[in-house]
């Protein structure tokens, strides 16, 4: 089922800083430049990867989208705290997973693997990790920020962790959903943050203060000049 956004939708009461999640889309893109980089040195060959959805919308869409589709088979989950807290999960289909696990074997055995074992979890995992803190370190070099990761936990059924999850944030509380697609070969993840309390509404108006700071310093800089 693919997400379709309203108008006003994107903008809400709840998350209404426009220059702020501009600015926060940028670095989700860095990031997934930044882990096509990290990731290729795991696989014989480069994966080309790139952002193709990022979405804000409320927890209540988020559960139906994942009741459609096959990309939260298999799921990761980690616990942030610091200036940014909440709960961050990475979905994908279990034939990515086994998708993945394969190309990490090939360098060993010509056979494809049909299922999941234990090292294939533990690598699953530390990829993981490596995605999680890749994002999170691209938001910190561009804005200064106390965060703290729990190590990456294998989900066996995304769908009710969430649901669990539910229970705790509103339904109407705006989460956001980053899909990121890779080619050759072909899959797709989805990122999800749910944001407890304000924090992520902070930590946006801080990145708007910063871009008009930026912003005046460069138009002073401009006026200091000499005239031709």
């Amino acid at each position: 089922m693919a997400i379709v956004m309203k108008e006003g939708l994107f903008y809400s009461p709840l998350l209404n800083d426009e220059h702020g999640v501009n600015k926060l889309e940028k670095l989700y893109q860095t990031s997934v430049h930044s882990l096509q980089d990290k990731l290729s040195s795991f696989f014989p060959q480069p994966i080309d990867m790139e952002l193709t959805g990022f979405f804000f919308l409320p927890f209540s869409w988020l559960l139906q989208n994942l009741e459609h589709t096959p990309i939260a088979e298999v799921g990761f989950h980690s616990r942030v705290t610091g200036d940014l807290k909440g709960e961050l999960y990475l979905c994908f289909s279990r034939e990515t997973a086994m998708e993945l696990a394969n190309m990490k074997m090939k360098r060993k055995r010509p056979f494809r693997k049909f299922y999941l074992n234990k090292a294939d979890e533990s690598f699953l995992s530390e990829l993981t990790n490596i995605l999680f803190s890749t994002f999170w370190h691209a938001l910190h070099e561009e804005l200064s920020t106390r965060w703290w990761l729990t190590p990456s936990v294998m989900v066996q059924n995304v769908m009710k962790s969430i649901q669990l999850a539910s229970k705790v944030y509103s339904n109407d509380r705006r989460v956001l959903l980053a899909e990121i697609s890779a080619h050759q070969p072909s899959f797709k993840m989805e990122l999800i943050f749910i944001p407890a309390g304000e924090s992520l509404n902070h930590f946006l108006a801080k990145l708007t203060e910063q871009i008009v700071r930026h912003e005046l310093e460069e138009s002073q800089s401009e006026n200091l000049k000499p005239a031709p």
